[in-house]
């Protein structure tokens, strides 16, 4: 689906952690924070707040 939308499938990240594991959570974090970082800015920034704009582009 991400795809479809022209969205790096990357800028997705799904991972099950415990309550119980706070350092995994914050490594986790750091590392999703980063690698957004060098993909650069959201490819959609520019296409409005909302569904009913991807409608306006035809998505």
């Amino acid at each position: 689906m991400l795809r479809l939308l022209g969205i790096d499938e990357r800028r997705l990240r799904l991972k099950w952690l415990s309550a119980s594991e706070g350092a995994a959570f914050a490594e986790e974090i750091r590392l999703f924070v980063q690698l957004l970082t060098e993909l650069g800015e959201n490819p959609l920034k520019d296409y409005g707040d909302g569904p009913a704009d991807l409608q306006m582009i035809g998505l």
